[in-house]
């Protein structure tokens, strides 16, 4: 019996292994995504243009290279940029930590809460930091002339808010797993 529960666990950490690892792949193609992402952004006008008749080219042109706006209006589109991006790079983050803990047999631990909480915490509010700086963003890029008009955005992320909600609930669901394995731990 104890042979059996020793595989299932070492089976179970292996696959933790395996995640981690596919986690360092995704930190390692992270640069790559960056650059697809600067390319999508810097060659958006021009892709949409080649694509088009030319009477809807001329309405295209409405799309803005970042690359063509002033030094204030790149500083203001690559630091929204960032912000967006880092968001990413914060939940590949937590979520790596949690598993690359699973993967040494710790589970079932306050770090894990505080992971799951944190996670929850972030992807609630998330929605209403991007919403209010990119309209903020785009605020300013059309008062200094970068691009040529604004149309305020109100929408919200309803389904990150309820993931991060979901998490959230979930904290305390392992919390209660938590104490019951810590329970039937010093059960004798």
């Amino acid at each position: 019996m104890v042979a059996v529960g020793t595989s299932v666990r070492e089976a179970r950490q292996r696959w933790f292994r395996r995640l981690d690892l596919a986690f360092w792949a995704i930190w390692a193609a992270l640069p790559i995504v960056i650059w697809l992402a600067y390319r999508a952004n810097t060659t958006a006008s021009a892709a949409i243009a080649a694509s088009l008749g030319p009477e809807q080219a001329t309405c295209a042109g409405i799309v803005t290279n970042p690359l063509n706006m002033s030094r204030l209006g790149q500083l203001l589109f690559w630091t929204l940029f960032a912000l967006q991006l880092s968001f990413f790079a914060v939940l590949i983050g937590i979520l790596h930590v949690m598993v690359h803990r699973f993967a040494r047999g710790r589970i079932f631990v306050s770090e894990t809460l505080q992971g799951v909480w944190w996670m929850g915490i972030i992807l609630v509010i998330w929605p209403f930091i991007d919403l209010i700086t990119s309209n903020a963003v785009a605020y300013a890029l059309h008062e200094i002339g970068d691009i040529k008009f604004f149309l305020p955005s109100y929408n919200v992320d309803i389904g990150t808010i309820a993931g991060g909600v979901f998490l959230m609930a979930l904290k305390f669901v392992i919390e209660h797993a938590i104490l019951l394995q810590s329970e039937n731990e010093l059960t004798i």
